[in-house]
């Protein structure tokens, strides 16, 4: 992507037949009406380089401005029915809106709290609100794909599950349920597959959500994961917790040498840095109020954003650096 703010461009224009945009917003323009919901135009003066300006608006919707607009271009113009907001709804083209459901994202506000700043209706904004997360979650049809070419490299990506706290479910008959329990969190909480490409910053594999308390070694071998590991011949990287599958899955070993040692170790610790970019997002970093459902479909918009992100501003590092070449 270019560096340029006004700009626009996207993570996943493939050179497909794409209908045009019909409600153009530029960077600057999603910048000056985000900080606008905020800020009064005497307050607004007070920001006075557009840096300044550029760090508030990520403060309030978790991305730049340039991926705003990019988002709202791919948004219009997917040919993913289900992701597509060019419906004919005025509302839904209406790009003060999309922000709302940014700002709900990173803030995760009540319904009550969004209700002054946005000057909008609680059960409107509330719709609306869903309405674009639901958009952005089906996006990851085109954002977040598993390649059909892997190459000649065995180990292809990282595996990791990500838990998440959530509030406490209801159960018929006790007043928790153990299912749902986190050993992360010591509360109720669900988990998250992630899979994330060694060679390159791409997440290409996002399962779930699933019970806390289901392992994350049982979900690799019951969800899919495996199973479409041994029908390429390739292998993912794992934590110890993902011990007993040599052939799908390599974890720590003892006999490997100080370089392959690093290599997974830095492997690791680059899909750790995907997590926390999901938790920078209040609605994943502490307790989730609505259901599990809806945990979903905010997780799933969260990845499919930050997959934008790895695109643009914020890319993973290399695995592969020249001392772990140099190693025996």
């Amino acid at each position: 992507m270019s560096a340029n703010e006004n700009e626009i461009s996207s993570v996943s224009v493939d050179g497909a037949d794409r209908p045009p945009t019909k409600s153009v917003v530029t960077a600057n323009e999603f910048l000056d009406l985000g900080i606008s919901v905020w800020y009064t135009q005497g307050r607004k003066r007070t920001l006075r380089s557009k840096k300044s300006k550029i760090g508030r608006f990520k403060d309030y919707y978790g991305v730049s401005p340039l991926l705003c607009a990019s988002m709202w271009e791919d948004l219009q113009r997917t040919n993913i029915a289900e992701a597509n907001i060019d419906d004919g709804s005025k509302e839904h083209l209406n790009p003060k809106h999309f922000l709302m459901a940014l700002n709900t994202l990173k803030r995760y506000p009540t319904d009550n709290e969004r209700e002054g700043p946005w000057n909008i209706n609680r059960d409107r904004g509330r719709n609306l609100v869903w309405y674009f997360l639901r958009k952005l979650q089906a996006l990851k049809g085109e954002v977040i794909v598993w390649p059909e070419d892997w190459g000649t490299d065995k180990w292809i990506i990282t595996v990791d599950g990500t838990h998440c706290w959530i509030q406490e479910p209801v159960h018929p008959d006790w007043s928790q349920d153990r299912t749902f329990y986190s050993h992360k969190y010591n509360k109720a909480g669900v988990n998250y597959e992630l899979g994330v490409a060694i060679a390159y910053p791409r997440l290409v594999w996002m399962n779930g959500p699933f019970r806390a308390g289901k392992s994350d070694v049982k979900i690799f071998r019951e969800k899919g994961l495996k199973e479409r590991l041994q029908s390429i011949g390739k292998k993912a990287i794992g934590d110890r917790g993902y011990s007993g599958h040599p052939n799908e899955c390599s974890t720590y070993n003892a006999h490997d040498c100080r370089g392959v040692r690093k290599f997974k170790s830095r492997a690791l610790k680059r899909h750790e840095t995907f997590n926390n970019m999901t938790k920078r997002f209040d609605c994943l970093s502490g307790r989730f109020r609505h259901g599990v459902d809806q945990f979903g479909t905010c997780f799933e918009a969260i990845c499919v954003i930050c997959q934008y992100q790895l695109e643009d501003d914020m890319p993973l590092f290399d695995v592969l650096i020249e001392d772990i070449m140099e190693e025996n």
